[in-house]
């Protein structure tokens, strides 16, 4: 399994940086690569699995409720389950819309309508004392950075190569200056990019044409 020090040491090895000279800007290139890969979703940088429970009389949910809401990239589908498990989908509505909606004669009730503003999630009507679940479908959505050269999550296995090579594009473009090497870096990225995009296609199903009656 790579590790993020393995990521440096194959970028450094790549631009022949034998003596550590550029150490600190693949680091930085590194950290770069995967801030402006994560914004992509892939089959690796998607769950279902992000939930939060209603509070009584709480609309606004942030990272108290789930430290994943304040990072989520794009938020697919929310749904609404009660206590025997019966999912409902919840309608994504505009921040204006539940602005005007929510102020003090607003709805208390079962939840059925949600937003995404200011890094937080805001629930319509208001919850009343019914506990529910929310459950999110998300993707992509951001993982814990790497900190440690020891650290590695699925930015340095399932896409160690697409990390690889964006950073490597960002070194040679910004620290060595070499344009030529920044092309063939930028082809390598722009192939593991379209390679891990089919992928995730294939994976989720997706890009059939899905025969319709009439």
């Amino acid at each position: 399994m790579a590790t993020l020090a393995q990521i440096k040491a194959d970028i450094a090895d790549d631009i022949d940086d034998t003596t550590g000279e550029y150490s600190a800007a693949i680091a930085k290139a590194v950290t770069k690569a995967i801030r402006y890969c994560e914004r992509k979703p892939f089959y690796f940088n998607e769950t279902r699995d992000i939930t939060f429970p209603t509070v009584a009389t709480q609309e606004w949910y942030d990272g108290v409720d789930n430290s994943n809401i304040p990072t989520l990239v794009r938020i697919q589908y929310a749904f609404r389950e009660d206590a025997n498990n019966v999912r409902l989908p919840l309608n994504r509505e505009t921040p204006e819309l539940l602005e005007y909606l929510a102020d003090n004669s607003a709805i208390r009730g079962e939840p059925m309508s949600w937003t995404y503003f200011g890094q937080r999630i805001r629930l319509y009507p208001i919850p009343d004392t019914q506990p529910f679940t929310i459950r999110l479908q998300v993707g992509p959505y951001r993982l814990a950075p790497l900190v440690n050269d020891s650290d590695s999550n699925v930015w340095t296995t399932e896409a160690e190569d697409l990390v690889k090579a964006r950073a490597k594009y960002i070194v040679c473009k910004d620290t060595l200056k070499d344009p030529n090497m920044a092309a063939e870096a930028l082809n390598d990225y722009n192939d593991q990019l379209s390679a891990l995009q089919a992928e995730t296609s294939a994976r989720n199903g997706s890009g059939y044409i899905q025969p319709t009656s009439f």
